[in-house]
């Protein structure tokens, strides 16, 4: 049941109308791409190095312990609020600004490795700092490309281009959306699957075969073969070819391992958002054999306040799934959907170490469908091993 405050959106009859207490808050989503430009200028202006881990210090180390400082709300926007929220320019401009932010912080890093005298200490913290930034690049276009509007979805897939991983809003939108919590998913991990299995698993189907595959045949309803520049999957590949073949003129070739450590980074940063966003959920087949419609509680969701204002609020991913166009500001909380114990930088630690990730999140897992873990999406490796373990939890629930 979605949790909402009352209507007090300003109807003439006295009722204050809805404020949004982190409309100016939502300019940190801006800022936090650019720590690895202030990192390197911190560290030009200093001379000290540590100022390349700015970025990964801040958003795994001081977040988590904000979160668990300031901790979560529920508060939601009134259901009549929403469509004010939606069409409130301001928070859509905050995500175009965001998109040249990306570009700069992968143009300064490149500068960084290609021209200065760098340790292997500070050349693997630009990395990471740009990697990270690279991820949030991910969020950024998430965000831009489930907008009917075909300038955000533009905007999108340029935003793309600069983690060289443009095909993923194709694969997101008509596969992940649609296959969401379900064995069919490759972008859903199983319980039971470490994220290094499931990494294995999703970047081949994920990354390549189903987007391909997708863009192919929405080309051939057309009567259009799949090597054409309408091919989605190609557009933000030029885009890609052209930007980093810019920064190997200008830097040179001794720039390519800081541009493959880049992209890997970026990229392991939406496996682990795609790790943890669905976890074992697994929506029931109905008796013609079809999937239950996406709910909110296929979803992992966290209200953690300061990471979701740096991931434009993506970690409320029960609405999300539920309403897929809504923008980031209008995002509600849900109550009794399944709930991670901290936000994505701290599940991070967590997840990395799969005993202590499995001992958390199971047993939440296993508490949202009553201990019955024939309701859960298990890995069918671990399968007989896990209904071993978890049955009599069921029989005794039953």
């Amino acid at each position: 049941m979605i949790t909402t405050l009352p209507n007090k959106t300003g109807d003439g009859h006295g009722e204050p109308k809805y404020r949004d207490r982190k409309r100016y808050a939502w300019a940190i989503g801006v800022l936090w791409p650019m720590l690895p430009v202030i990192g390197i200028a911190a560290a030009q202006i200093t001379g000290e190095a540590a100022y390349y881990w700015l970025a990964p210090f801040l958003t795994f180390i001081v977040i988590p312990i904000l979160d668990l400082v300031i901790g979560t709300s529920q508060r939601n926007p009134p259901a009549n609020a929403i469509q004010a929220l939606e069409e409130d320019n301001y928070y859509k401009r905050l995500t175009f600004i965001t998109v040249p932010v990306h570009y700069l912080a992968m143009i300064a890093g490149a500068w960084a490795v290609g021209t200065l005298d760098l340790s292997v200490v500070s050349y693997a913290g630009i990395c990471v700092s740009v990697g990270l930034a690279n991820g949030l690049a991910i969020v950024t276009a998430h965000e831009l490309g489930h907008k009917k509007d075909s300038f955000e979805r533009w905007l999108s897939k340029i935003c793309l281009a600069v983690t060289a991983y443009g095909q993923y809003m194709i694969d997101h939108n008509r596969g992940h959306h649609r296959d969401v919590s379900t064995p069919e998913d490759s972008s859903s991990a199983r319980m039971g699957e470490s994220i290094y299995a499931f990494a294995l698993r999703e970047l081949p189907y994920t990354g390549f075969i189903r987007p391909w595959r997708l863009e192919k045949e929405r080309l051939a309803r057309s009567g259009k073969g799949p090597w054409t520049l309408e091919n989605e999957f190609i557009q933000p590949a030029l885009i890609s070819l052209v930007f980093f073949s810019a920064l190997l003129f200008w830097l040179g070739t001794s720039i390519v391992p800081y541009l493959m450590a880049t992209v890997f980074t970026g990229y392991w940063f939406l496996v682990i958002a795609d790790y943890i966003e669905h976890y074992g959920l697994l929506r029931q087949k109905l008796p013609d054999g079809r999937y239950e419609r996406v709910r909110p509680e296929h979803s992992w969701n966290t209200d953690h306040i300061a990471s979701n204002l740096i991931y434009f609020h993506v970690q409320r991913h029960s609405d999300h799934h539920a309403f897929p166009t809504r923008s980031y500001q209008a995002l509600c909380s849900y109550s009794n959907v399944p709930t991670m114990p901290s936000g994505y930088p701290g599940m991070i630690w967590i997840c990395h170490v799969p005993p202590l990730y499995r001992a958390i999140m199971d047993p939440l897992l296993l508490k949202q469908y009553d201990g019955d873990i024939t309701k859960i999406n298990v890995d069918p490796r671990k399968r007989n091993k896990l209904f071993h373990r978890y049955a009599h939890a069921g029989s005794m629930n039953g």
